[in-house]
């Protein structure tokens, strides 16, 4: 066996034999004591770096340059941060999380009243609407309101008209202070009113 072993022997043989060791002993020896002293700065790249092997640890984030197609991530449909603050219509404050009229509007009945605030900015807004007791009663809490309007102004809220079936009567605020009394929906019960607005951005 010894002599057939040795008749197969060549120095081709040997010689790559011998080399296919030390590709595979000095690539093992690499693997086991290069360190990252050994590697020069700046000469990995991606494609030298095992997928998903690098952490916030390893990584500077704040370094970091925008990633391309990211440069629009602070925004929402092309609108800046700032862009999607609510804000109230010209003309109203906020309070109670609605935008309240400044100024009281003349007298008018509840429904005119209902119909009036409705078509304010309607061609790009929903409209607006009577605020309820709580929203006006709120907003003269900040003081930022001219004052009520005399004889009261007209709420949202209505109840059945115990004296005219199928008519309504309508809560008005008569102070500042929240005092409430009731008007008919009809021309002698014509009030002073204001409008609220949702805020939009």
């Amino acid at each position: 066996m010894f002599n057939r072993l040795r008749r197969r022997l060549s120095y081709a043989n040997v010689v790559s034999t011998l080399a296919l060791f030390v590709a595979l002993g000095g690539s093992s020896y690499a693997a086991l004591t290069i360190t990252g002293s050994d590697v020069r700065d700046r000469s990995l790249t991606g494609k030298d770096i095992k997928a998903n092997s690098l952490s916030g640890r390893q990584i500077k984030e704040g370094r970091l340059d925008t990633v391309p197609r990211a440069r629009n991530s602070a925004r929402l449909g092309g609108r800046s941060a700032q862009q999607l603050l609510l804000k109230c219509p010209k003309g109203t404050l906020p309070a109670a999380d609605v935008c309240v009229e400044t100024q009281a509007r003349p007298p008018l009945t509840y429904d005119s009243a209902v119909q009036a605030c409705a078509t304010v900015d309607s061609t790009h807004t929903p409209g607006r609407r009577l605020p309820t007791h709580g929203e006006l009663r709120k907003a003269f809490d900040f003081d930022l309101l001219g004052p009520l309007a005399p004889g009261g102004e007209l709420t949202g809220e209505v109840y059945p008209s115990s004296t005219r079936p199928g008519s309504v009567d309508v809560l008005v605020m008569t102070s500042e202070t929240g005092r409430v009394a009731i008007t008919p929906d009809t021309d002698a019960g014509a009030k002073a009113f204001r409008c609220v607005a949702d805020p939009l951005n």
